[in-house]
């Protein structure tokens, strides 16, 4: 049903969803102890009402500017808007004020739809950049408007002209150095993304909305793509739920990033170790993973204790947004849950590529998408260069900013900054990020991401980023126990070529100082 939907907006994708299952639950979330439910056809009338209530009160061509928690009404705001032909300007819920309103100045936002969060200093957002504060809690009177406006015949809402291409989104990226760039998206950027991903996964059930949606991975996997499933979205309260929601919602799928997997695969083996059940639970990985290789597939019931802390239902998590150790990939594929990595950034929708399910390459980011193309420039011996993107994700450009926009781009390719390298069955490989790439003086390049996920599977480890100082490979660590941490490296060394040695370990007493989608910020440790 999902690979039917051919459409290029976001109303296409709402008539879509609402004609083939209009009774269907779209978004769930708990209120209290209660399971709150909006079907298709609720969405859409809720989208109809909020569009039009914009669109009378003087929100036309406009940039309307949404930030707070992951919430229905967060998502309600951003079709209502897309749809009206307005630009929705999703705002990083972890930024300081001062940086609430410098993107606010940037972006023009005429609105901005808020929650509580925000209240204390709503006023002083307002002063500074002139928007238009909506409080959530306003929305049942805004509905009912809407609602009011529509039954007097005003439909020049749900009657407005989408263009496809123009742009619908702006997006401000953390990244990890510099000043956050305005990307501008347009809406056929971000369905066509979504629908091209759902060619390689298979969304059977709930899906679980555990990322934060101003960020496009959350927003165009766990919403978007999803709803092209037909599936509900189960959304997650906090992190600090999590578990106890799990158990309630029974997902069968969730979008996720790679602290997230290690914060999973922690909890599995700190329960075990206080069953004292270490020993059994590695004895049936290596039965079950014996039995496997003779066509005998025993790990539904085998592992049934650890899949039914986490509803029952879970069998597949797709992890993007960081370099992933192929090592967790193993161990969840040995308990039953099938774990995809995938490959992606803000400037592609951001979706570049991600493992089949049918033919997960672990190791890989995955198999790159159907319309995209990505070509590796500048390779080095091993094949390694910077890899660069085109396709119907790719972005219009940076807001406002032609010399970055042009500095991105050679010709009709992005340039994403991350080397790695594409096989013949045109699964990419990622190394580690172009500015990152250490050069020694013998000429041999490092990707200091290969050896930090090394460092990383030391236990004792918590934090880490690697770097030259000196001409020397310099760990720098945040543990708890440094002596052990000592020991592990040596033995490390041993196992590595003598030019990736390991021969300085520095070690901190606190985190890395991290951007708002919890990257270290390496300029931060590296340029100290």
């Amino acid at each position: 049903m999902a690979n039917k939907f051919k459409g290029n907006n976001f109303r296409d994708l709402v008539d879509f969803c609402t004609r083939r299952d209009p009774n269907g639950v779209a978004i769930k979330w708990l209120a209290g102890n209660d399971i709150v439910e909006k079907t298709y056809f609720d969405f859409r009338s809720d989208i109809d009402a909020l569009g039009t209530y914009f669109y009378y009160n003087g929100f036309k061509n406009a940039k309307i500017a949404v930030i707070g928690e992951n919430s229905y009404n967060w998502i309600l705001t951003y079709y209502a808007t897309v749809i009206g032909g307005n630009v929705i300007v999703p705002v990083d819920r972890d930024l300081t004020s001062d940086a609430i309103i410098n993107v606010l100045k940037d972006s023009g936002a005429k609105a901005l739809i808020y929650t509580d969060t925000y209240k204390k200093v709503i006023d002083d957002i307002k002063d500074a950049t002139g928007v238009t504060p909506i409080h959530v809690n306003d929305f049942p009177q805004i509905l009912s408007e809407g609602r009011a406006l529509l039954e007097k015949g005003k439909d020049k809402y749900i009657k407005a002209e989408i263009n496809d291409d123009e742009m619908s989104t702006l997006l401000y990226t953390s990244g990890t150095t510099g000043t956050p760039k305005g990307v501008m998206l347009s809406q056929r950027n971000i369905i066509s993304n979504a629908r091209n991903v759902i060619e390689y996964v298979q969304i059977t059930g709930s899906s679980m909305l555990v990322l934060p949606i101003h960020h496009t991975f959350g927003f165009t996997a766990s919403v978007v793509a999803v709803m092209l499933f037909g599936q509900p979205i189960a959304i997650n309260t906090s992190l600090r739920t999590f578990l106890p929601e799990i158990k309630i919602f029974k997902p069968q799928s969730i979008f996720v990033v790679p602290m997230f997997i290690e914060a999973i695969y922690k909890k599995i083996w700190k329960n075990i170790e206080q069953k004292k059940l270490t020993a059994v639970f590695k004895g049936l990985i290596k039965t079950s993973n014996g039995l496997r290789k003779i066509g005998i597939d025993k790990r539904q019931k085998m592992f049934k204790m650890v899949t039914d802390s986490f509803g029952g239902n879970l069998d597949m998590l797709i992890s993007g947004g960081a370099p992933l150790d192929s090592a967790y990939c193993d161990f969840f594929d040995s308990i039953g849950i099938t774990l995809l990595n995938g490959y992606g950034i803000t400037e592609c929708s951001p979706i570049v590529a991600v493992n089949p399910l049918n033919n997960n390459h672990i190791g890989s980011v995955g198999m790159v998408l159907p319309e995209t193309h990505v070509k590796i420039i500048n390779k080095d011996e091993s094949g390694n260069g910077e890899v660069c993107v085109t396709g119907s994700s790719v972005m219009l450009g940076y807001y406002k900013n032609k010399e970055a926009t042009d500095d991105a781009f050679d010709d009709m390719w992005f340039k994403t900054g991350d080397v790695g390298r594409l096989d013949e069955d045109n699964f990419l490989y990622i190394s580690g990020r172009k500015k990152n790439l250490i050069i020694l003086a013998n000429g041999k390049n490092i990707y200091p991401e290969e050896i930090e996920e090394l460092v990383m599977r030391i236990p004792e480890v918590i934090e880490t980023v690697v770097y030259s100082e000196n001409e020397v490979i310099t760990a720098e660590v945040y543990t708890e126990n440094q002596e052990a941490v000592r020991t592990a490296i040596r033995h490390l060394n041993k196992s590595l070529p003598i030019y990736k040695h390991i021969k300085n370990v520095k070690f901190r007493n606190t985190e890395f100082e991290k951007t708002t989608t919890k990257k270290i910020k390496r300029n931060m440790v590296v340029n100290n």
